[in-house]
């Protein structure tokens, strides 16, 4: 049975389309018919992130009924289903979020998983993807106002029903002002499941249109990644060993 599961974390600019990119293809390295789907109407990221930003057909096409979920499904070159939303000014006229919940029971092929990038903030685009998910993934910086609003992301999905898989603590830095994983922890009250460090190779991924796991697959981030996605998947996945020389600097806040 294909799981729905949202990655939201409510406050813009935590990393959620890094995420939903790179557990994506995490995924599908692993042999898992995985399929991402960009629900951020507003602002849609997703096809940047994965080097394809320009489709001829959208997820704003089929919410607005003018085509199928088939025809707004792409192949990524990693095997990985794509179906992204428009990026232009008109793609934001006359397109409701409200039918999103019967286009993704639609997903063509029964995949096993189905990742949703939720719009940022706590609003009516957000709030839809959450309800028609069932299982939520958060995503939370080491600051107080993302996981404010992470906690308010995870208040929203309780109650609607929504399973809290639970925290992705991006941007993690071992600063004596962020907050700690277990901090997080207490404040969110769902248990932290990756953590994710702050290093340049998240911003050159992005900058040359990659995943991670894509642009440099033997750094130690894009094991976190298909460490996460293995547990999401039941698999097994053993993230190779850092070694001395980096547990020394990151205990001593370099990377």
């Amino acid at each position: 049975m294909t799981r729905l599961i949202t990655v939201s974390g409510g406050k813009g600019g935590v990393g959620k389309t890094t995420v939903t990119s790179n557990l994506g293809y995490a995924l599908s390295e692993f042999g898992v018919d995985a399929v991402v789907v960009d629900a951020n109407l507003t602002n849609p990221n997703l096809g940047f992130h994965l080097g394809i930003p320009l489709y001829p057909v959208t997820l704003h096409d089929v919410l607005r009924g003018d085509a199928h979920i088939t025809e707004a499904t792409y192949i990524h070159n990693s095997g990985l289903r794509v179906v992204p939303a428009g990026i232009s000014v008109d793609d934001l006229k006359n397109t409701s979020p409200d039918g999103l919940k019967d286009v993704l029971m639609n997903t063509v092929g029964e995949p096993d998983i189905v990742l949703i990038d939720s719009a940022a903030g706590l609003g009516n685009e957000a709030i839809n993807t959450l309800e028609a998910s069932d299982e939520l993934l958060l995503v939370t910086n080491p600051d107080l106002p993302s996981v404010t609003d992470a906690l308010k992301t995870a208040s929203l999905a309780e109650e609607a029903g929504t399973h809290i898989l639970g925290t992705v603590l991006n941007r993690h830095s071992n600063k004596d002002h962020e907050l700690t994983p277990d901090e997080v922890e207490q404040m969110v009250g769902h248990p932290v499941v990756s953590v994710l460090p702050e290093e340049d190779v998240m911003k050159e991924s992005v900058t040359k249109k990659k995943t991670i796991l894509d642009h440099d697959p033997d750094h130690h981030i894009s094991h976190r990644f298909r460490g996460l996605a293995a547990d999401l998947a039941g698999l097994e996945y053993d993230i190779p060993s850092r070694g001395l020389m980096h547990r020394l600097k990151e205990i001593l806040g370099f990377r």
